[in-house]
């Protein structure tokens, strides 16, 4: 029997949804670069923001490093080995730099800045550090006789003159250095000492650096008219009484009869000891009392009446007797440019001083960058 047999039709079943299945997928996937995209895109515009804020930081710590070093005052030169002076440098936006100078001889300094920016803003806050070592040079005054003189000189009655190397009394620090001569002289002018024994210990010198008007009028980097520049304090009217002004931690730079403070005995000014002034008297000085320190320029002649200093003493004439007593620990250059004869017989003691002499230039020194090496960005 034959069975005629139809082919079995597949039930085709409908397939509802899967498009907007595939929608669904479709848009994940666009969403998830989307995100991707945006997501790098903003990591990079963070990276930009904060490779932005760093480098202003590394600016800010370079303004510090050279505003410091353009500005650098005389007080560091008298800091102690390993001593470290710490300043804030306020700049633009609220950045700011705190630089830390920290000396580590006579001559060489580390100064580190240390620049903020985009301070109080969270991620936003960069530091960055930079350094650099800073050798300082002085002028080449080096005086050696406690007087230095072209003319005649006339010592007599109760002067005491000495050019054996002495401290300032009270001071510290002050390196070991050779004595000098009382006098040096110039050869053509023979120094007439009534008691040679007790008033020019050390002895005279006939040197022809004496005769030598250059020797009173150039310094190496420095002459007489640019110290003149660069006087600080400048006497009028002919006469002075200077006395330190400020406080135990200040000192009152402002005041011309502020010449710094040289004693280190109780009650002395102690905000004062490291501010070593040029002084500049443009025609005749007489200074009645008081004490001082740093370098005095007189262009013209000097009388010193109860008067005591320490440091370098620049004469353009000569020096005349002075009622009282009188000190100068350090040196005094006699230029003797109208030929006339410094004479002095009253009760003073004028003593050479090494460490008078180097804290008095080291008003002048200047910060010099060393050819190699000289700066580092740490971080």
């Amino acid at each position: 029997m034959n069975h005629s047999t139809k082919p079995r039709q597949r039930q085709r079943r409908e397939r509802r949804g899967t498009a907007l299945i595939l929608v669904l997928v479709a848009m994940v996937v666009l969403a998830v670069l989307s995100s991707a995209s945006m997501m790098s895109a903003f990591q990079e515009a963070r990276s930009s923001r904060a490779s932005q804020i760093q480098q202003r930081a590394l600016t800010v710590a370079e303004f510090g490093l050279n505003q410091q070093l353009a500005n650098w005052p005389a007080t560091r030169q008298a800091m102690a080995v390993g001593a470290i002076d710490e300043v804030r440098v306020p700049v633009a936006l609220g950045d700011e730099a705190l630089v830390r100078v920290q000396r580590l001889n006579p001559l060489l300094f580390n100064v580190v800045s240390v620049g903020r920016a985009g301070i109080g803003n969270g991620l936003m806050e960069a530091q960055r550090q930079v350094s650099q070592l800073v050798r300082f040079s002085t002028p080449s005054i080096r005086p050696t006789g406690t007087f230095t003189t072209f003319g005649n000189v006339t010592i007599s009655g109760s002067m005491s003159l000495t050019g054996r190397n002495t401290v300032p009394t009270g001071w510290t620090g002050c390196p070991a250095a050779p004595d000098a001569f009382a006098i040096t002289h110039n050869p053509a002018r023979v120094p007439n000492v009534n008691k040679p024994a007790t008033q020019a210990v050390g002895g005279l010198s006939a040197s022809p650096a004496a005769a030598d008007p250059n020797t009173y009028t150039v310094f190496g980097t420095e002459t007489w008219a640019s110290l003149v520049a660069k006087a600080n304090v400048r006497v009028t009217g002919g006469s002075a009484s200077p006395l330190p002004s400020g406080s135990s931690t200040t000192c009152n730079t402002t005041s011309s009869s502020n010449w710094g403070e040289p004693a280190r005995s109780a009650g002395h000014t102690a905000g004062c000891v490291n501010y070593f002034p040029i002084i500049y008297s443009s025609g005749n000085l007489v200074i009645n009392g008081g004490r001082g320190q740093g370098i005095l320029i007189v262009d013209g002649s000097l009388r010193m009446i109860n008067h005591d200093f320490v440091g370098l003493v620049l004469v353009r004439d000569h020096m005349l007797n002075g009622g009282g007593t009188s000190s100068v620990r350090g040196a005094v250059m006699i230029r003797s440019a109208n030929n006339q004869t410094t004479s002095m017989n009253a009760n003073h003691s004028f003593a050479y001083s090494f460490c008078g002499v180097d804290r008095a230039l080291s008003a002048l020194a200047t910060p010099a960058r060393p050819n190699e090496r000289a700066w580092g960005n740490v971080y």
